[in-house]
């Protein structure tokens, strides 16, 4: 028994005439009487009863009837759900993120994600960049959303926007209500760090070789947003990509770096080989849509990439 016989069956049991119940099958009528039979012989009941007049259901076809339309109906359901699968429009997309990815705009894009493909399942862990790497590799997250650099020949990184570093100083701090601060003039300052990502730890250390001082780092924290708190008090300055300014603390302003300003991409990253249907989605999404505060330059590349 196949689940059409029973919706062979649910067709004639509403018409009560094979003819109409043919037509609204797109079928001919000796080919569903013939089915019926087949049905009615493996389940070794007579479903209808039959006369030259009329089809009626026998006590064992009304007894049927609801179970048949559960079955059919849960066939239904399994048969969207696979092409909901199929076509990226369910299932479950898992990804990683950095904190910074978050400030730029990934938490606007989820919810436009989400809005879109209601039936998804989003799954978000918040990782170090070196850590959605391995994850990326052992197949534990879909795409990354990373701060910075990788350097993995088997992922492909794709830009989604270049951030601006900036000074975030105390509020008391001499320079605090500067509208820029040169490189240079911080090279007798204490600086705090945050150890989530070696690569942009790099493009910090690089930037102050450039301006002519190695800078002296006395804190390193897990996540940008104790630096921010380290900072308020009074333990030192930071640099952080522009977007981190929408995180709020007390006692802490951010400041314009004069140029050559030091910056920092975010991108999403996705396994060479390996893309689900609602990661593509997602990719969708972003190329489609562009940062949310600049264009996005929608440029691909393979690792290793240049700082």
């Amino acid at each position: 028994m196949e689940v059409r016989h029973l919706r062979y069956f649910l067709a004639v049991a509403e018409h009560l005439h094979y003819g109409r119940a043919a037509k609204a099958l797109n079928m001919a009528q000796p080919p569903l009487s013939q089915q019926i039979r087949r049905l009615e012989s493996v389940l070794q009941l007579e479903l209808f009863e039959r006369s030259s007049r009329r089809v009626a259901l026998t006590e064992e076809g009304r007894f049927l009837v609801d179970a048949a339309r559960e079955v059919v109906g849960q066939a239904d359901h399994f048969e969207n759900l696979a092409q909901a699968l199929r076509l990226g429009e369910a299932g479950r997309l898992r990804i990683g993120f950095a904190a910074t990815a978050m400030n730029w705009g990934l938490a606007l894009k989820l919810r436009e994600f989400r809005s879109m493909y209601p039936a998804a399942d989003v799954i978000a862990h918040q990782m170090a960049v070196a850590d959605q790497a391995i994850a990326l590799q052992d197949d534990r997250i879909d795409l990354a959303f990373t701060v910075g650099g990788l350097n993995y020949e088997n992922l492909e990184v794709i830009d989604l926007a270049e951030e601006p570093m900036r000074v975030v100083l105390p509020t008391d701090h001499r320079l605090s209500g500067e509208t820029s601060i040169r490189l240079a003039d911080l090279s007798a300052e204490t600086f705090l760090g945050y150890r989530f990502d070696d690569h942009l730890e790099d493009i910090i250390a690089a930037a102050c070789y450039r301006a002519g001082f190695t800078p002296r780092v006395s804190f390193q924290g897990a996540q940008s947003h104790t630096l921010l708190h380290m900072v308020s008090a009074g333990y030192g300055l930071g640099l952080l990509p522009a977007c981190d300014a929408k995180m709020q603390a007390d006692g802490v302003v951010f400041v314009d770096l004069e140029p050559p300003i030091p910056t920092v991409r975010i991108s999403v990253v996705r396994h060479w080989r390996r893309l689900t249907p609602l990661g593509a989605r997602m990719l969708e999404l972003l190329d489609a849509d562009g940062s949310p505060e600049a264009p996005h330059s929608n440029q691909q590349y393979r690792f290793p990439l240049e700082p």
